[in-house]
Order: structure tokens, then C-alpha cells, then sequence
């Protein structure tokens, strides 16, 4: 009889290599020396941008919406926080708080140019959240404003409604925007959850970790390690990727091939999640960390104000969610990825790998997840939970977009990402995740298979 050698034993050779280069990123992220440096980088503020909450008091011309210099606010709020700032030659500045709550922010109209006339609402009270970075508080000066303690002519002249009018649709559209770019990020976490899913049943709660995961490595190798942003993302993503590798060679691969129950399956998940959230824990600590990032406006449209990061952010995922469609779509692979989907006992009979194609998956989609925690730490700072803080957010837009679907999880994605945002208009902050969940509850009462949800998937 004549022995085949089985392939086994160099996986596993792979798999314990793959293994120990995480291992040692981690142990190297976590030295003493880098510590330090990490904890004197995100500890010691250099402007009030790096805060954990900030505000930018922007006052503008309504004439011709220049930026007014040199005009003195005062700041009050939480704790007898009382300060007093100078706008710069933008007419823009920023105020760091250790706290968040709400705070009255009050313009020196005494500080005003001349002739400019008086700012619109002012004194007016403004919420910053936590981890509400750049909270905007945007002030009109016009002529046709009162000023503070006077009694505005009557009749349709005044300007007050208009103004009120102007200021609320400046910030509507400002949250649209800002909502499009944190849905298409989510888009790209949600998408791979998606296949997953469609590929293997399973529901995995611990698919938030490997968004963190891809923030913290691009947190260590740009923050900490100081080594060129692209180079960090990059690296990122491969490690995302190779991540995901890991953990279905070495823990999902096995269980599938004992036939353990989805029931068993998703709870294995929520441990995974567990003890992957404490294991960051453990070598990067529980302080908010902030990715090395330029504060600067590289994009104004009215009061529309992007940083770079949030632009190529959105780019960067626009381009790969194309991308990802054409495989799906046009590749062997993706029509693979497709069939299995949708029945996977006759796609293993028809000759597809269905293994290799699962296994394809979760590196696609670790990779994605890890490109999403990337982008979301520059839109909004990062944590040891950053992840598992937006996954419910992620099941919401599969689920709205439609169970195992691909372009439906990006759909779902898109309207969870502006609604919770435009919410904030007319509701407090720390409640725009209820309200994207009672959207998508009203959504599936009329339409329970989700948007794009229906028998025959196309991705």
C-alpha cells in the first residue's frame, strides 16, 4: 500500500508561522519604550484638536461667507468650564473639553468689525458628545441681525427666520455629507460580514474586532512606529487579511468540519469577540488613541468642511466597493463566491471549491474590516472597542440591505450611516443609534427580506 503525504502538516507549519508574525507585532507594539512614547503621544495635548471632545466656533460674513478674524468668544459649560478665545485669521477656532455635555457659546459682539453687524442666535447652547470631535458652532454676522438684548423690528424684514433658516440647512447638509462618508466606511466593514454570512450562515460577532484590529495596526505602525501613513494602511490591511486567514484555518475551518450547529457557532463568536477586545486591551491599554492626522479643512463647500482623510476615505471606499461588485460579478471567483451563496450543497456538486472560496472570503472581508477600522480611527478616533461599538450598526445595514446580500449591505450601509447622522439635527446625540434602528425596524415591517433582499441573490 503506498502512503500519499498529506498536506496537513505544512498548513499547520503555515498557519503557526502566520500565527507568531501577529504574535511578535503585538509584543513589539506593546514594549515598554513604545508605550511610553504612544501614551506621551495621545496623552499630551498640543492643540485642542487632539481632545477627546472638541469644538470649531467658526463666525462668517454672511455677505460673501469669509471667515471673520480676531473676534473673541467666551465658552462656558460642564464643571465651570469658563474660556475665552480669539478667532484666527480663518475666522475659526477650536476648544478641547476633558468632558462632554452642553455648553453655551457666547460672541463678543463688541469684538466685531465694524458695520459687519451682529451674529445670528447668539448666545446659543451647543451638545458635544463623546467623542465628538469638531462639533460644529457656526455663526452668521449680518447687518440684518439684532444684537443681544435688543427688540427686533416686527414683519417679515427682520432676517431672524431666514437666518434660522440658512444656519439649519447649512448644518443639515453638513451632516449628509459627513453621514455619506461614515456610511460608505461602514459599507466596507459590512460587506464582508455580508459574505460571510451568505457563504457560511454564520453571524459573526466578533467581525467588529477585525475592524479594530486594522486600526490598531495602522495605529502602531503610523503612531507609534512613525512610518509614512500609506505604508501603515497598507500594512494594515495585509495583516487584516492574513488575520482572517488565521482565524478560519485555525478555529471556523474545524468547527464547519465536525458539522457544529450555527447555534454553537455564533456563540463561539461572541467568546471570540470577548477575549479578542480584552486581549487589545491588555497590549494597547483602554485610553482613546488618536491616529497621526492633519486637522486642517482640505475640502470647504459653504459650511461643509472635510479633512483629507475623510475625502480619500470616501474615495478609497467608492473604488473598492466598485471593485468588489465587478468580481462578484465578472470573475470565476465571484460567481463562485455567488453560487455558494445561494446553495452550497449544488455548488460543491457542480466541482466549485467551496472551501477555497469560504476561505477567499474571509480574507477579502478581513481585509475590507480592516481598511474600515483604519478610516473610522481617522473619522473619529480610535479605542480597544471601536470596533464592537459600530457592529451593531453593521448587522443593521445587512440586515436593512438584506441578509447575505453584498450590494444590499452597501445600501443598508449608506442610509444607517446619513440617518444617524442627519438625526442629531432634532434629536441628543446619544440617541441617533436608536433612532437608525427604529428606521430599520419601519423599514422591515413593509419590506422584511431588507432592500435588496430577495430569493435569487446577486451578491
Amino acid at each position: 500500500m503506498t502512503l500519499v503525504p498529506s498536506a496537513r502538516p505544512q498548513r499547520t507549519r503555515w498557519l503557526i508561522g502566520i500565527a507568531a508574525v501577529l504574535l511578535a507585532v503585538f509584543a513589539f507594539s506593546a514594549s515598554p519604550a513604545l508605550l511610553t512614547a504612544a501614551n506621551a503621544a495621545t496623552t499630551t495635548p498640543v492643540d485642542p484638536a487632539t481632545a477627546k471632545q472638541s469644538m470649531q466656533i467658526w463666525v462668517r460674513l454672511d455677505s460673501d461667507k469669509t471667515g471673520v478674524p480676531n473676534v473673541s468668544v467666551n465658552v462656558t459649560g460642564k464643571s465651570g468650564f469658563d474660556e475665552t478665545v480669539v478667532t484666527g485669521p480663518d475666522g475659526k477656532v477650536l476648544v478641547g473639553f476633558a468632558k462632554s455635555g452642553t455648553y453655551t457659546v457666547t460672541v463678543d459682539e463688541k469684538s466685531l468689525p465694524a458695520n459687519a453687524g451682529f451674529p445670528n442666535l447668539n448666545p446659543r447652547k451647543v451638545d458635544v458628545f463623546a467623542q465628538g470631535i469638531e462639533v460644529p458652532a457656526y455663526f452668521l454676522v449680518s447687518p440684518s441681525n439684532p444684537a443681544i438684548g435688543s427688540t427686533p423690528a416686527p414683519g417679515p424684514s427682520d432676517g431672524i427666520s431666514n437666518e434660522s433658516s440658512a444656519q439649519f440647512w447649512s448644518v443639515f447638509w453638513s451632516k449628509v455629507v459627513t453621514g455619506l462618508i461614515f456610511g460608505l466606511l461602514l459599507a466596507l466593514a459590512a460587506i464582508g460580514l455580508s459574505l460571510i454570512y451568505g457563504t457560511t450562515g454564520l453571524n459573526n460577532f466578533a467581525h467588529g474586532e477585525l475592524v479594530t484590529f486594522g486600526a490598531l495596526m495602522a495605529y502602531t505602525f503610523s503612531g507609534i512606529l512613525h512610518w509614512p501613513a500609506w505604508i501603515a494602511i497598507i500594512i494594515a490591511v495585509v495583516l487584516g487579511g492574513a488575520f482572517g486567514w488565521v482565524q478560519n484555518a485555525g478555529l471556523w475551518a474545524p468547527l464547519r468540519k465536525r458539522n457544529l450547529g450555527l447555534i454553537p457557532l455564533m456563540i463561539v463568536t461572541i467568546g471570540l469577540s470577548l477575549a479578542l477586545r480584552y486581549i487589545f486591551v491588555f497590549f494597547w491599554g483602554a485610553d482613546r488613541l488618536t491616529l497621526p492626522n492633519s486637522t486642517k479643512p482640505f475640502l470647504v463647500v459653504g459650511a461643509i468642511s472635510l479633512k483629507f482623510t475623510d475625502v480619500a476615505g470616501a474615495v478609497v471606499a467608492i473604488v473598492l466597493l466598485l471593485a468588489v461588485a465587478y468580481v462578484l460579478l465578472r470573475t470565476k471567483i465571484g460567481k463562485a463566491t455567488r453560487a455558494v451563496a445561494d446553495n452550497r450543497s449544488l455548488a460543491a456538486a457542480s466541482g466549485i471549491d467551496v472551501e477555497g472560496v469560504i476561505r477567499t472570503v474571509w480574507i477579502g472581508g478581513a481585509a475590507l474590516a480592516a481598511l474600515s477600522g483604519v478610516f473610522v480611527g481617522y473619522y473619529q478616533s480610535l479605542r480597544w472597542d471601536t470596533g464592537a461599538s459600530i457592529l451593531l450598526l453593521i448587522f443593521a445595514a445587512v440586515t436593512l440591505g438584506g441578509l447575505g446580500t453584498a450590494f444590499g449591505a452597501l445600501i443598508g450601509s449608506i442610509v444607517i450611516g446619513v440617518f444617524i447622522n442627519v438625526s442629531t439635527v432634532w434629536l441628543p446625540e446619544n440617541l441617533k443609534y436608536v433612532a437608525a434602528l427604529v428606521v430599520m425596524i419601519l423599514i422591515l415591517l413593509f419590506r422584511p427580506q431588507g432592500i435588496l433582499g430577495r430569493r435569487d441573490r446577486i451578491g
